[in-house]
């Protein structure tokens, strides 16, 4: 049999940028110009093409094509400068909230001829991201900003970050803003706050404006666990891990191995010194409490696109079962304990928005907050759940005040006044006539109650009910909650609800924009509160670079 052929997408397939003339040797029957735009918008559509790959390509199919690397970065830089104009102007017109995050992506490099050596830590990127939900109801997830640390270290975090959303004009459209590593910028995210707070168009009460990473937080929890087991874990392997999930299955078998007997035999090593009974026993408590930790990252972040009621109810089973383990250690100072010390720390700052974010979900609303405080027997439940609902109604209230500006600044005239001018001539013609008739006197005419005495009294009666129309938040509230459904798509119901909901759902398309976590997929299990960048980019210029991490993020499909 003869071999199989390797398809090429069409996508990916280099020459089809090349016009059918570049097979000749004359350059005037070649259109350059258009040869570079279309290579430009292969390399910034493309997600994990290397910038020189492409042009050593170009040149083996067509070694007579005048290629210069320059010209393709002026290419390159030319395409992303039109589609930011585009993403400039979407903003702009965007009548909505935009969620903001803050991501770390360290350039590494390995030495290939001695694995044994440290990687070398070329440069951290700082990476501003846009979250929010367009008026298709569809997520977009754009980069602003990507630049070495170093740079903004020079002009600094909070300056780099303020001088981006002024130049996107967006400084007044800012909700949140979500650090993968908000310990170190903590003072900064504080001082966009104080900034950002007096050019908001919409002030928020009820809503925080730093989100804590959920990734973030599971890393801690996990890293802190590891900690107590550090030297016995040395026994078993003394490689280390970058990722925490890999050191957590590599314990797993370790510990299955054990109780076959037969740990010696499969992870033998030259220096290897046998845990001891009650090392093995604190391994096993150990790995119990990180399996906690692993069954909630499993969901959240191998889930595409995580509501935030699959949040709010993970977390939550995560703090029941540390409670129960707390309660059942005879360790009264046990690491399950500082674990929930760690724990109650999001918990405080985060449950209220993700709370409210959850009512925004169908399935979910006010019943899911009942039914919950209710399963965890939280003592402090029933105020919970009035404070969940008095945030939410609060959250509503200032987006009605912001909708009835709006709508008086298009309108700031509510009548006509003509109309009221011809009303009253109309009525003293009327009145003139009426005088002219026999039988009736000036005084007569001008007693407008013809001797009905309770006139005013039956007047009031027949005035409608004061029975103030239910607002979108009751009326949502009101209905049955959707069945659950792990296929429901929520911003399509959204798209298809709306008008039903005008306030409400201007609401809930910001909230449901918030990411919860930085982080997702396999990144997401990392030890440090950084990512590693894509080595396609580690040796272009920063400008470049910025302009290509962007326009990727622009273009790529939701």
């Amino acid at each position: 049999m003869g071999k199989r052929k390797h398809k090429i997408s069409p996508r990916h397939d280099i020459t089809r940028f090349f016009p059918r003339s570049t097979a000749r040797n004359n350059d005037s029957d070649r259109d350059v110009n258009k040869v570079y735009q279309a290579m430009a918008k292969f390399v910034c559509e493309a997600e994990k093409v290397s910038f020189s790959a492409v042009g050593s390509l170009i040149m083996e199919t067509d070694p007579s094509f005048p290629f210069c690397y320059h010209e393709l970065e002026h290419s390159c830089l030319k395409f992303y400068q039109k589609e930011k104009a585009k993403v400039m102007q979407t903003l702009e017109n965007l009548d909505g909230l935009i969620a903001l995050s803050m991501d770390i992506f360290r350039k590494v490099t390995s030495n290939s001829h001695c694995p044994e050596m440290p990687e070398e830590t070329i440069a951290d990127s700082l990476c501003l991201r846009a979250h929010f939900i367009d008026d298709n109801w569809e997520p977009k997830s754009w980069v602003l900003y990507y630049a070495d640390t170093d740079h903004i270290c020079e002009h600094g975090t909070y300056n780099t970050i303020a001088k981006c959303l002024l130049d996107l004009r967006i400084e007044n459209k800012i909700s949140t803003i979500t650090p993968g590593d908000r310990e170190n910028y903590s003072d900064e995210i504080e001082a966009i706050k104080d900034h950002l707070k007096e050019k908001k168009k919409l002030q928020i009460k009820c809503q925080p404006f730093q989100i804590y990473c959920c990734a973030d937080l599971l890393g801690e929890l996990v890293e802190a666990a590891f900690a107590k087991i550090g030297d016995v874990f040395k026994k078993i392997w003394t490689k280390t891990f970058p990722y925490w999930i890999i050191r957590f299955s590599k314990l797993q078998e370790a510990i299955m191995a054990e109780a076959e007997g037969e740990f010696s035999k499969q992870i033998g090593q030259i220096f290897f010194y046998l845990p001891t009974e009650d090392e093995w026993a604190k391994l096993k408590y150990i790995c119990r409490l990180v399996e906690y930790m692993y069954d909630s990252a499993e969901v959240l972040f191998m889930t595409k696109n995580p509501t935030a009621s699959l949040y709010l109810h993970n977390l939550r089973e995560l703090q029941a079962r540390l409670i129960r383990k707390e309660s059942t250690s005879p360790d009264r100072l046990s690491i399950a304990t500082y674990l929930l010390k760690k724990f109650d720390k999001y918990w405080d700052d985060m449950l209220l928005v993700l709370a409210i974010a959850t009512v925004m979900d169908p399935r979910c609303k006010m019943k899911y907050i009942e039914f919950s405080s209710m399963k965890y027997e939280d003592k402090s439940g029933n105020s919970q759940v009035k404070a969940v609902l008095e945030a939410t109604q609060g959250i509503y209230d200032d987006y009605k005040m912001h909708s009835i500006e709006a709508q008086n600044s298009l309108n700031p005239s509510g009548s006509s006044p003509s109309a009221s001018v011809s009303s009253n001539s109309d009525s003293e013609e009327l009145f003139s006539n009426l005088e002219e008739l026999p039988g009736h006197t000036h005084e007569s005419l001008h007693n407008c109650n013809f001797g009905f005495n309770c006139l005013d009294e039956y007047n009031e009666f027949l005035k409608p009910s004061k029975q103030t129309p239910l607002s979108d938040l009751e009326l949502y509230l009101d209905e049955p909650v959707l069945p659950w459904n792990k296929d429901f798509d929520l911003m399509s119901w959204w798209r298809t609800e709306s008008p039903k909901y005008p306030v409400l759902s201007k609401m809930a398309r910001d909230l449901l924009a918030i990411p919860f976590s930085v982080a997702s997929s396999n990144e997401a299990y990392r030890y440090e509160d950084f990512r590693r960048a894509d080595r396609g980019l580690e040796f272009l210029g920063p400008v470049l670079v910025n302009a290509l991490v962007c326009t990727r993020s622009y273009l790529q499909k939701p």
